[in-house]
């Protein structure tokens, strides 16, 4: 039997948690969800689950979306050449306390879903990693590694762009791993616009050479050239930044949706014209320029540092069982999360 946490998708902070049961058949496995992460990056997910497909990995009927989640599994049982009962694997789950996979090309590294309806979805997404003792720890791991990736790219895309990055959304994960890296990188200004609330929060971590609350956006004085990295999503804000900066601005970047609520863009812009990020197609790119080797060993070197400059700052809140999960994603798709604390869920509470 399958528990699966289900959004609707036109009114992302309401959920229902339905079970069903499924019989294996030859090629797949069954595997347990131990545990995932929640962020905001879920709910640039969901936000973004039509046009970016991102609901079809976990196809949901009528007008409800399973929203996939970074986590950990362990097989429980298998009918997939490769896999055994009680090997575990790192990848992309849907929000539930178990999936049904089709494991392919397995190798000692791990497999890819070879699931007909995810053969045209971005390959990215459809890996799983055999877990080991480098990943470290699992919480960090499930938290940060897949947002940190995307950070990593936005920061290597936006290299040089200009001379002030200009970050909205400045608390949520995948921006901190974005200003952390470019201020490593050094040769830029970093600016956070953040709210009121969380200001003194995004100031502590140290990422940002300067944080400006969302009120004072529309007369922020910035010298030079801007780029601008919208993680928050909100039309409005986006014309006042285009606005501010207009014919200084080199790039604009919508990453997120973290006010999924307000991010509707429906007037032409000042400036440069929005371009959506994603994530797969830079990937492509910087292992095109550097090499997988290269690429691999820049992404590490990274990482090792970020998950270093966390330690300070970040706390892990483990929440048990789906009842209490289904609430936190109400809570977060509501922008009502401590940016300072890292959600892990355990579907099946603790082992």
């Amino acid at each position: 039997m399958t528990t699966e946490v289900q959004l609707r998708r036109d009114a992302l902070g309401t959920v229902r948690i339905l079970a069903r049961d499924a019989a294996l058949v030859d090629g797949e496995a069954r595997f347990a969800v131990e545990s995932f992460a929640l962020t905001a990056n879920n709910v640039t997910y969901a936000a973004h689950g039509v046009d970016m497909r991102y609901w079809d990995f976990y196809p949901a009927a009528d007008s409800w979306g399973i929203v996939p989640v970074w986590g950990f599994a362990r097989c429980v049982e298998s009918r997939a050449a490769g896999v055994a009962a009680d090997d575990r694997f790192y990848g992309y789950w849907p929000f539930a306390d178990a999936a049904v996979l089709q494991p392919a090309k397995v190798t000692q590294r791990g497999f890819v879903d070879g699931a007909a309806h995810r053969a045209a979805l971005p390959s990215v997404y459809n890996g799983y990693a055999r877990v080991t003792a480098a990943m470290g720890d699992a919480a960090t791991y499930a938290l940060f590694r897949p947002l940190y990736l995307t950070s990593f790219l936005l920061e290597a895309s936006l290299a040089g762009a200009a001379d002030t990055l200009l970050v909205s959304s400045a608390s949520a994960k995948t921006a901190l791993g974005l200003a952390q890296s470019a201020k490593a990188r050094g040769g830029v200004k970093i600016v956070g616009l953040t709210s009121p609330g969380n200001r003194a929060f995004v100031v502590t971590t140290g990422y940002y050479d300067e944080v400006v609350s969302y009120p004072e956006a529309a007369a922020l004085t910035i010298e030079g050239t801007v780029a601008y990295a919208d993680f928050a999503g909100d039309g409005a804000l986006r014309a006042a930044i285009h606005t501010r900066f207009s014919d200084r601005l080199t790039r604009s970047l919508v990453i997120g949706d973290t006010h999924w609520e307000t991010s509707g863009q429906t007037v032409r812009l000042a400036g440069p014209r929005p371009e959506f990020f994603f994530a797969p197609t830079v990937l492509g790119e910087q292992i095109a320029t550097l090499g997988q080797a290269g690429f691999d060993a820049a992404v590490e070197a990274g990482w090792t540092a970020f998950v270093a400059s966390t330690a300070p700052w970040l706390r892990i809140a483990t929440i048990d069982g789906l009842d209490a999960a289904a609430a936190a994603w109400t809570r977060l798709a509501g922008g009502d999360v401590d940016p300072a604390v890292g959600l892990i869920v355990r579907p099946k509470g603790a082992a």
